[in-house]
């Protein structure tokens, strides 16, 4: 009870110095440098915290905007959820294919690891008009100085609003239409895979082919693709890692 008085007491210590009204929880960021850094997260729609974060210092006395660039992960706290968002890069197919920097917010930890990802339904509403603003962006990249970490530097330059708005990953996702796509990746590896297309327990069951006991009761259907967390637990679970 003292711990979340504490906390509440610090929320609005912090959004009355941040001069704001906006909802905001404790959280924290981690720079390029490794750094980690408590404070306070300003919650914004979850695709638009796929592209940047808002960040209070644990003073109080600053509000900076970070991107995937700049930071290697952040996380805040809620009365449901303890909510952790990991910098990757993929190719979103835009701007000409090239490599972008998001956050994408994990769901699971450990040897596989499962994430969400947030796309526009209705993207390819109007193809022109978001390919001409993307195409007259400019490159977001910001060099990291790894002694000097630049999270001190508030960055409040506006973003095309088609920079918020992510892209289906796939056709199926496109005609899916759900908003959400899950997509694993293997620990320490760069790629990901979309599992909205997945032949189910087909694909599943190639994925997941080092766990034999799990293998055989997809084999079973003895699982369904709604049971997707569950079965990420179990594989990290035969891999000898602990439950997240």
């Amino acid at each position: 009870m003292l711990l979340a008085r504490s906390s509440g007491l610090l929320i609005l210590l912090l959004a009355g110095r941040a001069g704001f009204s906006q909802k905001i929880t404790p959280g924290y960021i981690v720079t390029a440098g490794q750094d980690s850094l408590r404070g306070a997260i300003v919650i914004h729609e979850e695709a638009a915290q796929q592209k940047q974060v808002d960040f209070i210092t644990a003073r109080g006395n600053q509000r900076q905007r970070l991107d995937a660039y700049q930071l290697k992960a952040y996380g805040y706290t809620t009365e449901q959820d303890t909510v952790r968002y990991i910098a990757v890069s993929m190719n979103l197919g835009r701007d000409g294919g090239k490599t972008e920097r998001l956050f994408l917010r994990q769901l699971l930890a450990g040897p596989a690891e499962l994430y969400q990802y947030r796309y526009s339904r209705d993207y390819f509403a109007q193809p022109s008009r978001i390919a001409t603003e993307v195409s007259r962006t400019p490159n977001l990249t910001i060099p990291v100085n790894t002694a000097h970490p630049p999270v001190a530097v508030s960055r409040f330059t506006p973003v095309p609003a088609s920079l918020l708005v992510f892209p289906p990953l796939s056709a199926t996702s496109a005609r899916a239409g759900t908003g959400i796509s899950l997509l694993l990746r293997r620990h320490g590896q760069p790629g990901f895979t979309e599992t909205t297309w997945w032949n189910f327990p087909t694909d599943a069951m190639t994925y997941f082919a080092d766990c034999p006991a799990l293998a055989l009761d997809l084999q079973a259907k003895r699982y369904h693709a709604r049971d997707l967390p569950q079965l990420v637990r179990r594989y990290n679970s035969c891999q000898g890692a602990p439950a997240h």
